[in-house]
């Protein structure tokens, strides 16, 4: 099989184990309170996690903990195997997300087609 037709199963893949498709649900609120209450815990999520990653960006020269430092060893002190925060900000983005609208009362519910 060619790489061309790896890619190719391995995104046919991916698709067929697409996730089931959810909303966020509150007793007794309506879709535009919902909507609101979304944007800002998208807005909060971004801004926590950007402060967050700003605290670890890379240094330019020698690219602390991106994983490209050169000639680095991990025996010296300092050395950090683990990306900071800094290349995680979409996830963390996510999880903040989640806790914000949880905090608000709402759950997440399975849409039936």
């Amino acid at each position: 099989m060619t790489s061309r037709g790896i890619a190719l199963s391995v995104l046919l893949m991916l698709a067929a184990c697409a996730t089931t498709p959810t909303e966020w649900v509150r007793a007794d609120t309506s879709a535009a309170q919902r909507q609101k209450d979304d944007a800002a815990c998208r807005q909060i999520a971004s801004d926590r996690a950007y402060d967050e990653s700003m605290s670890s960006r890379p240094l330019y020269p020698p690219w602390t903990g991106t994983g490209f430092e050169q000639n680095r060893s991990p025996w010296l002190p300092g050395y950090e195997t683990r990306s900071p925060s800094y290349f995680a900000r979409g996830p963390r983005m996510g999880e903040l997300h989640d806790y914000c609208m949880r905090e608000r009362g709402y759950r997440l519910q399975v849409l039936t087609p």
